[in-house]
């Protein structure tokens, strides 16, 4: 086919481009290797950036030239192609899955997950968690002996202490993986995030607050932890309708299985739009602001989520499975907080969780088992115990791993 006159005037002015400033690019790769060592990880950690001139002058700055040089050469070679539009397609295809790959490896993540916290505002408890676990599991464990791994919502955050834990039970390992809203149907989604081993025990905090009331297909905490090693499960987990209806957020959930950049999306958002330093410093209120949502919540008309009974007992099959134990605590609420209803829903969830936690699973361990005589003094909200309840409960768990 013959060019038309527009198309050969751009392949003209193209030409003459990198005649002309085709040393810009290699010039571009060099000065481009200033920001990475030192300056780069200030910049993760949102610090000043400091740049040497000197640093042109060595192995590392020759390399980043070479890769700006490849850039006008690979266009020069663009342009002589006589089909352009499969090779482009093709490149564009293995820039993406090139992508996909340096953004997954160890060492990106690192500074993904380490960039990202600084710059997240003081009240976003959840995506400082999610910083928090995703660093961990890029680390990975270093202990190759059983450990313990706490997980739970605020209820066990602020319930017990772990760096207590670790002591008295030391010299085994105590993991934390308890976040706000740490729901069964959301330790089933971030299943890939927690790392269990055989010989390993996971403690369960459940009360009826984890099964009522709970979001139908909270897709924004699925995300960040989205893998298609536990969607199929999660999706399982939830009934048909409700699938149906959230069926815009089941394809968010299936894109960012799919891709760390989706799943990475809000954290990758805050870098770029804080690309030069940390977050806004705004009040820091959330905490007390969850725990009255929470409360609020919990006072009004408790309704059974089917998704989160059926997700604990797919969690509990697969710590099964994977020779894990499950020791699973009973949680409580303030006095203040207790109803005819609450009551009854309590004592619906005691017998169906101690009807499926048997030898095999794992260990239940009620309330009346606990003995912790917790009063009003213990409680710093209507559902989360202070320093002196978290004491009580903190030793009492490690009384019960300790046996046996």
């Amino acid at each position: 086919m013959r060019e038309t006159s527009s198309h050969s005037n751009v392949r003209q002015a193209e030409r003459a481009f990198l005649r002309k400033a085709g040393w810009l690019f290699p010039v571009a790769g060099a000065l481009a290797t200033l920001a990475i060592g030192g300056p780069f990880w200030a910049w993760v950690e949102g610090q000043p950036l400091a740049a040497s001139w000197t640093n042109l002058f060595t192995l590392r700055a020759g390399a980043g030239a070479l890769a700006g040089a490849a850039v006008p050469v690979v266009w020069w070679l663009g342009m002589r192609l006589k089909r352009p539009g499969i090779w482009v397609g093709l490149l564009t295809l293995g820039l993406v899955v090139a992508a996909e790959a340096t953004l997954r490896s160890a060492r990106v993540q690192t500074a993904l997950w380490l960039a990202a916290r600084p710059r997240l505002e003081p009240g976003q408890h959840f995506m400082r968690e999610v910083c928090y676990v995703r660093l961990e599991e890029t680390v990975g464990r270093a202990a190759a002996a059983p450990a313990v791994l706490l997980v739970g919502s605020s209820q066990m955050l602020h319930g017990v202490d772990d760096r207590r834990l670790r002591e008295l039970l030391a010299p085994a390992p105590v993991i934390r993986r308890a976040m706000f809203g740490l729901t069964p149907l959301k330790a089933l989604a971030m299943r890939t995030y927690l790392p269990l081993r055989p010989g390993d025990v996971c403690v369960l905090y459940l009360s009826e607050l984890d099964f009522t009331n709970q979001d139908e297909f909270p897709f924004a905490w699925f995300r960040p932890y989205a893998s298609w090693r536990t969607l199929p499960a999660v999706v399982g987990c939830v009934p048909k309708g409700v699938r149906i209806r959230h069926w815009r957020h089941l394809a968010d959930y299936v894109l960012a299985a799919t891709t760390e950049g989706w799943r990475a999306r809000d954290f990758l958002g805050r870098i770029a739009f804080r690309f030069t330093g940390r977050g806004s410093i705004v009040p820091e209120a959330a905490a007390a602001t969850e725990g009255a949502a929470l409360a609020e919540r919990a006072r009004g008309e408790l309704h059974f989520a089917e998704s989160e009974w059926n997700a604990f007992r797919r969690f509990a099959a697969q710590a099964a499975a994977g020779r894990v134990e499950l020791v699973v605590f009973e949680g409580d609420v303030a006095p203040a907080l207790y109803s005819p209803e609450r009551i009854r829903a309590k004592e619906t969830v005691r017998q169906m969780v101690a009807g499926f936690v048997a030898p095999g699973f794992g260990r239940y361990v009620p309330l009346a088992e606990q003995g912790l005589a917790l009063t009003a003094e213990d409680w710093h909200d209507l559902t989360h115990l202070n320093a002196a309840g978290r004491e009580k409960l903190t030793r009492r768990i490690a009384q019960e791993l300790a046996c046996p």
